[in-house]
Formats: structure tokens, C-alpha cells, sequence
């Protein structure tokens, strides 16, 4: 019986050690998992400070709710932390710079429509595109990376706008950008343009 009474005393204590430890792990991992935690292994140039405060608010509700209810809402806090983070993180970077060929074309050319990709008309030789911040800009294709609109300064002078998709053209191809000419004779005549510096001044309309 006092053989008994001993084991049932020895379970008892295990049992409590491993929900302390248990606890504390808890404690650990949900103080880890704060806004502060995540953020600072983000690129501080590319976190917009609103989203930051938004998710600190959002913190702060959370803690009162465990404060109010007396339950844990760890998983909730972090899916919210890392769902603001993400949308941080899946920004394009605006400033990039990139340096390659470009080709140039014409709306004329075998096996164009005048219509580009995303579905601007071009066959009447109009080879600018007046964008509501930029102004008048030039047309050129690129790589799908770069959304249609993506303002793009070519060598530290003309702008142009991505409107267009092409085979031979972007990251990895031939060409880094085609622009576009008002004939394919034109895009001839010019050639191509070697060691030219492309920067992305912005992403997509």
C-alpha cells in the first residue's frame, strides 16, 4: 500500500513538472512572436510604417482580449503578424536598377496586330503613352516580372512604360526591353542598344 501511495505521489509530481515546463515553452514562444521579433528580420527599407502601426493596434486589441476572456490567442496573434508582414515582404522593390540589352520594334513587325499585350492600340505609329503621373512616355515590352504600367528610366533619361510582353525579351533572354518605334523600319535603323542601365522607378499602375 505505502509502495503504492509512492508512485501515485511520484506521477503526480512528474505530471506537474512537465505542465510547468510545458507552460513556460508557451509563455517562450508566444513572447518571441512579437510584432518587434518579426519585423526586425525585414528590410527596414521596404516596410511601409503604416502597416507596422496597423499590426501594433491589432496587437494591442489581442492583448486585451486575453486580459478580458483569460485565453490564450497565440496562433491569432501570429497568423496576423505574419499575414502583415508577407504583404510587406511581396512589395516590389521601386529603385532597382538593371543593366542589358535593348532591342526596338515596330508595330508593323511580322507577327504583330498594332495591339499590345495589354491590349493598347499602337498600329498607328503612336509610340508614347501619356500616364497620369509620369506624363508622356515612351512604350517598350518586358519581362512579366514588371506588371503592365511599370515606369521604367533608361539610361538616366528617357522614360518609357512596360505595355508588352515579347518572346526574345526579358531576365534571362536576348533582350531586356524592346522599345517600341513608330515603324519596323525605324527599330532597324536604330539597332540595338548594349550596357544600357534600366531603372524601375515604379511597379505596375
Amino acid at each position: 500500500m505505502k509502495n503504492r501511495s509512492i508512485c501515485i505521489l511520484a506521477t503526480l509530481i512528474a505530471f506537474c513538472t512537465i505542465y510547468i515546463q510545458f507552460s513556460n515553452e508557451v509563455i517562450e514562444y508566444n513572447n518571441y512572436f512579437t510584432i518587434d521579433n518579426v519585423v526586425k528580420y525585414v528590410d527596414s527599407d521596404v516596410i511601409d510604417e503604416s502597416l507596422v502601426e496597423e499590426v501594433e493596434a491589432e496587437e494591442i486589441v489581442l492583448e486585451e482580449k486575453v486580459v478580458q476572456e483569460n485565453e490564450p490567442v497565440v496562433s491569432e496573434t501570429i497568423e496576423n503578424v505574419i499575414s502583415k508582414v508577407e504583404e510587406v515582404v511581396e512589395v516590389q522593390p521601386q529603385n532597382e536598377i538593371v543593366t542589358g540589352k535593348m532591342s526596338g520594334y515596330g508595330p508593323d513587325c511580322v507577327g504583330c496586330s498594332g495591339y499590345l499585350a495589354n491590349g493598347h492600340y499602337v498600329g498607328n505609329g503612336n509610340i508614347y503613352y501619356d500616364d497620369s503621373e509620369y506624363g508622356q512616355v515612351r512604350i517598350v515590352a518586358g519581362d512579366k516580372k514588371y506588371k503592365f504600367g511599370t515606369i521604367v528610366r533608361i539610361n538616366d533619361s528617357m522614360l518609357a512604360i512596360v505595355l508588352d510582353r515579347g518572346g526574345s525579351i526579358g531576365i534571362g533572354k536576348k533582350f531586356m526591353f524592346d522599345l517600341l518605334y513608330a515603324s519596323e523600319a525605324e527599330a532597324n535603323s536604330n539597332g540595338v542598344s548594349y550596357n544600357t542601365k534600366f531603372e524601375i522607378l515604379r511597379n505596375g499602375f
